[in-house]
């Protein structure tokens, strides 16, 4: 019989396939995400305006920063389809779904009947109709084993027994011609011990690679979701350098977009928005023998090389984002997070008397937004 290899997965418009349930009836599978859609299980994060992400399970806020600001909401606020998938006959899907919802259609039908007498067995095993049992447990049990689910119940397993049977009866029928019943009757009994011990040791061995396999299993889950969420900060970073790019195109800034798009939003927002009022992106800036310091944020912290104005002189632009940035860092970690909290930067304690701290305030604040409203 050629087994049905088309299935129906459900996946947001990023492609992610939802690895609980997989359908082999389209309709089943569009009255799941029916479902989905209605209920309120799961979180969506709202990254930006056109930007959303469906976490199943929830999302865990130890991944959140404290100072990014996004919007959760319970359910599923995100666009689901239907896409069909087709596997191979080399590839399982219960490798990489949880549960095949399967259509009442296509569900196979078993039936079976207990034997109710052994007559080759000259022992006082009684049988099932003698023996006083619950309507609601298994007739036949092996060491606590649950006999619906039980590998006893394969073709395999039963072939093999058919044949050990057949070969004791052919047995104990020749011995019975040569002598009494009761070398027969050991016989028997010997034959049903062996049987016992095949079982136990296919118990045990099966026993030990489905727990073999968990543990692949787990481990194979736990490397798909660190490597998804390295690919989500890895993308997320992509769309931060490509923001800033645009807004520093041109400029002698434009060099570090990468450097800056490494840190936090917040931090890279204000060292755009600061750049932009300080040096014009990079237009004004101190010189050290005519060489560029790469200070574009009005800094002078002291330091051996100093530049012109009374400002530090770095190294390189990856010396100027690492301690620029640090300070900004922690300036943002104690809640200085707005163009209003970080005039700071340029009149420290004295702000209030300062006339042109207005001023600074709002030129800050014009990149500084573009780069946090985009993140909304």
């Amino acid at each position: 019989m050629k087994l049905k290899k088309t299935l129906y997965c459900i996946t947001d418009k990023y492609n992610k396939p939802d690895f609980r349930f997989l359908f082999d009836d389209l309709k089943k599978a569009q009255e799941k995400v029916r479902q989905l859609k209605s209920g309120v299980l799961g979180e969506t994060i709202f990254l930006s305006k056109f930007k959303r992400d469906f976490f199943v399970d929830g999302i865990n806020r130890n991944y959140v920063g404290k100072t990014r600001r996004i919007a959760i909401k319970k359910g599923c606020w995100t666009a689901l389809e239907v896409k069909k998938i087709n596997l191979i006959d080399e590839i399982s899907a219960k490798d990489h779904f949880k549960k095949i919802v399967v259509a009442p259609e296509n569900q196979l039908s078993y039936s079976k009947k207990y034997v109710t007498d052994i007559p080759f067995l000259n022992t006082t095993i009684k049988t099932p109709s003698e023996c006083e049992l619950n309507p609601n447990e298994t007739p036949i049990s092996f060491w606590g084993f649950n006999w619906q689910n039980s590998f006893l119940k394969t073709k395999t397993f039963a072939s093999t027994m058919a044949v050990m049977l057949i070969a004791t009866f052919v047995t104990i029928f020749a011995i019975d011609y040569r002598e009494n019943n009761s070398s027969a009757k050991d016989m028997a009994m010997l034959h049903v011990e062996q049987a016992e011990k095949t079982v136990r040791a296919q118990t045990t061995v099966l026993g030990a690679k489905d727990e073999k396999i968990a543990k692949q299993f787990d481990q194979k889950l736990d490397e798909f979701v660190l490597n998804t969420l390295q690919k989500f900060d890895n993308v997320k970073e992509e769309e931060l350098e490509e923001e800033i790019k645009a807004i520093l195109k041109g400029s002698p800034m434009e060099e570090m977009a990468p450097l800056i798009a490494k840190k936090d939003r917040t931090v890279a927002a204000f060292l755009v928005g600061i750049a932009m009022k300080e040096s014009g992106f990079g237009r004004r800036v101190p010189v050290l023998n005519g060489q560029n310091c790469f200070n574009y944020w009005g800094y002078r912290g002291i330091r051996k090389k100093m530049g012109t104005g009374g400002h530090t002189c770095f190294n390189s632009a990856q010396d100027a984002i690492d301690t620029v940035g640090g300070r900004l860092e922690r300036l943002v970690k104690t809640e200085v997070d707005t163009p209003k909290e970080m005039v700071l930067w340029k009149c420290g304690s004295a702000c209030d008397k300062d006339p042109n701290a207005g001023k600074w305030i709002k030129d800050v604040n014009i990149n500084f937004s573009k780069l946090i409203n985009e993140e909304a």
